[in-house]
C-alpha cells in the first residue's frame, strides 16, 4: 500500500526528472505518455521539487555530508477496492492522503505531491525534508532518524486508514488488508533472510576454498611421493659414492644434503597442506550445521507467519461481517472509542472475567462512569448502571481481600 525510501540530497535532482515528468525518454517501460496528461500535481505552488527542496535546506541546518538523508518519499498506491472506482474518486483518495502526509510530517517541508496516472497501477509520489526542532540549539534540523522513528512506520498505515475512512464517505474496505504485515514480522523475516544467505555465501566460499586446496594436495601428493623416491635414491647414491675405488665423488655429501633439506621442506609444506583440508572440512561441517539450523528457523519462521496471516484473514471476514451487520441490521456507522472501551470492560463482566488487580478495576468504573455521561453512547443506560456496580462491588471484595492479605491470621 505504502513503500517509504530515505534519500541523499544527491538523488533529489533524478527523482524531480522521474516525479514531474521531465523528460521524453523514460526507463521506466511500463509509462504509458498518452495518459501523462491525467496526472496531477497536488502542491499549492507553481514552483518546481527541485527549487522547493532547496529552498527548505536555506531554512533550515543541515550537515554537509553526501550521506545525510535530507529527503524521505513516501509511494502511496491506489487500494484494490477503488481501481474501477470513478477518476472523480480516485483523485479525492489522493488529495486526502497528502492532507494526511502534509499534517503529519509538515506542510512546510512538503517538496512534491505528484499523483502518476500513466504507470499500470496509479500511485502517489509524496517527498519531504525530515525536519525537528533541536532543543539543545534552538534550531531546526534535518534528522530522518528522528523524523521516521520506529513507532512512526509501526502506526503509519492504521493511522492513515483510519483519517481516509473519517474523510472519504465511499472508502470503507480500508488500506489493511491481508497484504500488510506487523514491521516486527517483516523486520524478523528479513533477518533471517540476511543471516541465511551470509551462510550461504560463506559455505560457498568455504567449498571454494577446499576445491582449491584438493587440486593443490592432489599436486602435493604426487610430488610428496616423488620426494620419498628421490630421498631414498639419494642415499643409495651416497652410499655408492662412499664406496668409490678411486676415492673420488663428482657430487660433495654436503650438496647432496642441501638438495635432501629442500625436498624434507617441500615434504613438510605438503603435510601442512594436508593439516588445512582436514581443517578446512571441519569448518565445512561446522557451517552446513550453522546453515540448517537456520534453515529451520527460517522454515518455523516461515509458518508461524503463514498462520498469522491465516487468521489475520479470519479476523477481517468476522470484522467485515460485523461492521455490516451494525451498518445494515442496526444503522450503526460507526462507534466511538467511548462506546469500544465500555463495552470491552462490559464483555469481561458479563463472561466474569475479572480483575484482581485495584487500578485496573478503578479504570473500568471511569471507562463506564464515562460512557455513561456520554449523551450519544449506543449502549442502553440500564446496562451501564449494571456495570458501573458490579466494579464497584469487584473494587469493595479487592480491598477486603487485601486488607485481610495484610492483616494476617488471627491469634
Amino acid at each position: 500500500m505504502a513503500h517509504l525510501k530515505k534519500n541523499t540530497r544527491g538523488a533529489v535532482p533524478g527523482l524531480a526528472v522521474h516525479f514531474e515528468r521531465k523528460t521524453d525518454h523514460h526507463t521506466n517501460k511500463e509509462i504509458d505518455v498518452s495518459k501523462s496528461y491525467l496526472n496531477q500535481d497536488l502542491m499549492a505552488d507553481v514552483s518546481d521539487m527541485l527549487s522547493r527542496f532547496n529552498a527548505r535546506l536555506n531554512d533550515v541546518y543541515c550537515m554537509k555530508r553526501d550521506d545525510v538523508k535530507a529527503l524521505a518519499t513516501w509511494i502511496v498506491t491506489l487500494p484494490e477496492e477503488l481501481t474501477e472506482a470513478p477518476y472523480e474518486q480516485q483523485s479525492a483518495f489522493f488529495e486526502a492522503t497528502t492532507n494526511f502526509l502534509n499534517e503529519r510530517y509538515g506542510q512546510e517541508n512538503a517538496v512534491a505531491a505528484v499523483v502518476h496516472y500513466d504507470e499500470t497501477t496509479p500511485h502517489l509520489h509524496y517527498a519531504f525534508v525530515p525536519v525537528v526542532f533541536d532543543d539543545k540549539k534552538s534550531r531546526y534540523k534535518v534528522s530522518a532518524k528522528e523524523v521516521l522513528t520506529r513507532h512512526d512506520l509501526q502506526t503509519f498505515h492504521e493511522d492513515l486508514d483510519q483519517h481516509l475512512k473519517k474523510v472519504l464517505p465511499f472508502y470503507e474496505q480500508g488500506i489493511l488488508n491481508n497484504k500488510t504485515l506487523p514491521f516486527e514480522n517483516v523486520a524478523e523475516i528479513k533477518k533471517y533472510n540476511d543471516q541465511f544467505n551470509a551462510l550461504k555465501n560463506e559455505l560457498a566460499d568455504v567449498e571454494e576454498n577446499i576445491r582449491a586446496k584438493q587440486a593443490v594436495l592432489q599436486t602435493t601428493a604426487q610430488a610428496l611421493t616423488e620426494v620419498d623416491l628421490a630421498e631414498k635414491q639419494i642415499d643409495n647414491f651416497k652410499q655408492a659414492l662412499s664406496k668409490n675405488l678411486f676415492g673420488k665423488t663428482v657430487l660433495k655429501p654436503d650438496d647432496l644434503d642441501r638438495f635432501k633439506s629442500v625436498l624434507a621442506t617441500m615434504k613438510k609444506a605438503t603435510l601442512q597442506s594436508q593439516h588445512e583440508t582436514r581443517e578446512l572440512k571441519q569448518t565445512l561441517g561446522q557451517v552446513k550445521a550453522q546453515l540448517a539450523a537456520v534453515q529451520a528457523d527460517y522454515q518455523n519462521l516461515k509458518e508461524t507467519h503463514q498462520a498469522f496471516q491465516k487468521r489475520q484473514r479470519e479476523q477481517q471476514k468476522m470484522d467485515y461481517a460485523m461492521r455490516d451487520m451494525l451498518k445494515n441490521d442496526y444503522g450503526v456507522d460507526k462507534l466511538s472509542h467511548t462506546d469500544v472501551e465500555a463495552r470491552y470492560v462490559l464483555y469481561k463482566l458479563d463472561h466474569e472475567e475479572l480483575t484482581q488487580n485495584k487500578k485496573v478495576a478503578q479504570s473500568w468504573l471511569k471507562t463506564l462512569t464515562t460512557a455513561r455521561a456520554d449523551p450519544d453512547t449506543k449502549i442502553s443506560p440500564t446496562r451501564l448502571d449494571r456495570g458501573i456496580e458490579q466494579v464497584k462491588a469487584l473494587i469493595n471484595r479487592i480491598i477486603e481481600l487485601t486488607r485481610d492479605i495484610f492483616k494476617g491470621p488471627s491469634l
